[in-house]
């Protein structure tokens, strides 16, 4: 069974050795393993771990909801209630951004019909 240093499993799920080291202060990847000398070693299971905290991360899941899922003994009960929250967030920074365009492509639309700009008629639109 294949062992990994801290270093090791950064590179293999792409993040820093920082990274890693947060998790195993959050107590969210632990290593299996530690050396004489006090070096962190990860199994193949804490390598499995670490990608589905990476997936998840990437995701958008919080540290926190993270640290919930993985400890939870059904995380299948859990996981949907975590996903749906989630697609609540992003629909809702898709919306405000959505309304920034729309107002950006207003303030456009008008300056097509101003033959002279001026900083202050930015404060009509508003």
């Amino acid at each position: 069974m294949s062992k990994y240093t801290t270093g090791e499993i950064a590179k293999l799920c792409g993040v820093s050795v920082r990274t890693v080291q947060y998790y195993d202060t959050r107590n969210i990847l632990t290593p299996s393993e530690l050396t004489e000398g006090g070096r962190r070693l990860y199994s193949e299971e804490d390598l499995k771990r670490m990608k589905i905290i990476c997936f998840l991360r990437d995701a958008g899941i919080s540290i926190n909801s993270i640290g919930e899922l993985l400890s939870e003994h059904d995380p299948g009960s859990v996981i949907s209630v975590l996903l749906e929250q989630q697609e609540n967030i992003l629909k809702e920074e898709i919306h405000e951004r959505q309304v920034k365009l729309d107002m950006l492509d207003g303030i456009k639309q008008e300056l097509k019909t101003i033959e002279n700009f001026s900083i202050e008629s930015i404060g009509d639109w508003c």
